[in-house]
């Protein structure tokens, strides 16, 4: 039985070294401008500063904190490179609910935080082997409940990196 849609953005999963430690967060400089920034919301770093990203831009990290739009000075971020991070996809007609589409890369959809969380998705539609894509999906999380399909529930790992070297890798085809 797949997840029912209840989206709230990507949070952690593990600790980058697989124990069970909190996450490790980096307080980064929030652009002046920024946008509503829910938990959960994939950031980057532009010339102004960290703000909400927009599908396909590179990502410093994941909000660790929710900021309100214009607030400035610094933001929470789990920026870790190797952090992983559960997110669920956004509906059933695309190429990432199948066992065989693990691996690939993926980009993500968002919209406005509600309540300090993010309601950003996987965006199953845009499952690729492109090394620029975001995110690159890890495997099907194993939460209680949750099955390749619609609104199924995966780990993955931030692809393009801004705070990593070089651009994402690619993902595996199938």
């Amino acid at each position: 039985m797949a997840n029912v849609n209840n989206p709230s953005g990507f949070l952690p999963y593990i600790s980058p070294n697989g124990g069970s430690g909190k996450p490790k967060i980096t307080y980064l400089p929030l652009a002046a401008a920024n946008a509503l920034i829910g938990v959960g919301d994939p950031l980057e770093i532009d010339a102004g500063g960290v703000d909400k990203a927009e599908a396909t831009d590179a990502l410093c990290g994941i909000a660790a904190e929710p900021k309100a739009a214009s607030s400035g000075g610094l933001i929470a971020v789990w920026a870790d490179p190797n952090q992983l991070f559960v997110a669920q996809t956004d509906d059933g007609t695309g190429d990432t609910t199948s066992a065989a589409d693990m691996r690939k890369n993926v980009n993500f959809v968002t919209g406005t935080a509600s309540n300090g969380r993010s309601i950003a998705e996987i965006d199953e539609n845009t499952g690729d082997t492109t090394a620029t894509l975001p995110f690159k999906i890890i495997r099907l999380s194993d939460e209680i409940g949750n099955a390749q399909g619609e609104f199924n529930r995966l780990v993955v790992k931030i692809n393009n990196h801004q705070l990593a070297t070089g651009t994402g890798t690619a993902g595996l085809g199938t």
